[in-house]
């Protein structure tokens, strides 16, 4: 049956065959898999529709920051390069920096254009809506706890959104170390998005007005944002340095000063 890896001689299941091109060994999509309808597997992936515009050379490196241009334009480097070498890659991606700057952007692209390019099975999942999901579950108003669960955790490549969002219940602080652990346990690629940095960052007011985190006023009256390790505890941030590079990304909020326009990052 075209499209069934799991049955395939060449590659055992994989996806991915070895061809040597050059003297060099390098992983290619098999031909199983390249008979699969692309768009059936864009639809199983679950991007959102507001996403469905995001490529990598359509992220706009935007700011009137040079700082946060520079950082912008790394980030759009480093996720081509994550889709070149893929599958060859050990670890995925964390996207992390402050609302409006392209993370999401970066990650759906990564994501639609493996499954177009590389036939790789993906999957987008925001946080908030998966939470949300097992809610459901539990009080019998939507599909068992399994099915929602297995593709998540069962996933070739997952985009988990918004990390560290929300209010975390000790619940949810559970869920999130059984879905990450359990893709950890099994080496499956995972690029995450966080609007959370591992430093402590000043108040928004002091942002605006120019106060450095060192400066005697920083912060009086007003709350420091939390670190990712915060959030999610520092167990979960121990297992993300192993499963996925730091890619930063600063800058103003793309949305509030482009209204979100078709076609730019969002």
């Amino acid at each position: 049956m075209a499209g069934d890896a799991q049955g395939c001689p060449v590659c055992r299941g994989t996806g991915y065959a070895i061809e040597r091109r050059d003297g060099i060994e390098v992983a290619v999509v098999c031909g199983c898999r390249r008979g699969a309808s692309t768009g059936a597997t864009l639809a199983a992936a679950r991007v959102p529709a507001r996403y469905e515009h995001c490529t990598i050379d359509g992220f706009e490196v935007w700011s009137r920051d040079p700082g946060s241009r520079n950082l912008q334009a790394r980030a759009q480097r480093r996720t081509r390069e994550f889709v070149d070498c893929y599958p060859d890659v050990d670890k995925g991606l964390l996207f992390m920096g402050s609302v409006g700057t392209g993370k999401t952007h970066l990650a759906v692209a990564a994501l639609r254009e493996l499954v177009r390019t590389k036939g790789a099975r993906g999957l987008y999942v925001n946080a908030l809506d998966l939470v949300q999901e097992l809610q459901m579950a539990f009080d019998g108003g939507g599909a068992s706890r399994e099915e929602v669960l297995r593709p998540v955790t069962d996933s070739e490549l997952l985009v988990l959104d918004e990390l560290g969002a929300g209010r975390l219940t000790e619940w949810v602080r559970d869920l999130l170390y059984y879905v990450i652990n359990a893709r950890y346990m099994s080496r499956r690629v995972t690029v995450f998005t966080t609007n959370f940095l591992d430093a402590p960052q000043p108040p928004r007011g002091d942002e605006k007005a120019g106060i450095g985190a060192g400066g005697p006023e920083a912060g009086k009256g007003e709350r420091w944002q939390e670190t990712l390790a915060d959030r999610i505890s520092e167990r979960l941030r121990s297992r993300l340095y192993e499963m996925a590079d730091v890619v930063e990304l600063r800058g103003e909020d793309y949305r509030a000063r482009h209204g979100g326009r078709p076609g730019g990052r969002r």
